[in-house]
């Protein structure tokens, strides 16, 4: 087993909240709280779902830092982080771990073939199938085939020690 062929589609979040471009970021951040969740995205249509940005717990600490009451109420096209990275369905988690690297990204919206969203990982999603799977985690640190990305997978390892997932 190898994370070149695991697709994202068995490890993605579903039931993923999204919101219309013309919310704020006090609704934004209700959703947040009403749901646990550290992000949302946004979409240009509810029915459509396409996304076109995101808005996650950092842009919402940004914003709030800058202590302009006038931003409580700005349209959250206007705030969100875009454009958004998305990838296919078909990815696997190699994908998502070399995009998340190479972008500076934790969370990357899964859409189908019409660029609808599905789906979402973050980087804990993978961190826990690494985590609970121990030869796939061994694999993923001994391989050598991934070449230049090997430091991803370096940067991967020091973060499950640095975070006591692995004990």
């Amino acid at each position: 087993m190898s994370i070149d062929y695991i697709g994202l589609s068995e490890i993605m979040t579903k039931n993923v909240k999204v919101e219309e471009q013309n919310q704020n970021i006090l609704g934004i951040s209700k959703i947040m709280s009403d749901n646990d969740i550290g992000s949302v995205i946004i979409v240009d249509d509810l029915n459509t779902r396409n996304p076109i940005g995101i808005i996650t717990e950092r842009d919402i600490i940004r914003i709030l830092g800058t202590l302009k009451p006038q931003t409580l109420q700005t349209p959250i096209k206007d705030l969100m982080s875009k454009p958004i990275i998305p990838l296919s369905l078909q990815a696997t988690i190699a994908d998502a771990i070399k995009l998340m690297h190479e972008r500076k990204i934790r969370r990357i919206p899964i859409v189908d073939k019409n660029s609808s969203l599905v789906g979402i990982v973050t980087e804990n999603d993978i961190f826990k199938v690494l985590v609970n799977n121990k030869n796939l985690l061994n694999s993923v640190i001994e391989n050598t085939s991934y070449g230049a990305d090997k430091s991803i997978y370096k940067e991967l390892l020091n973060y499950l020690v640095d975070t006591s997932f692995i004990k």
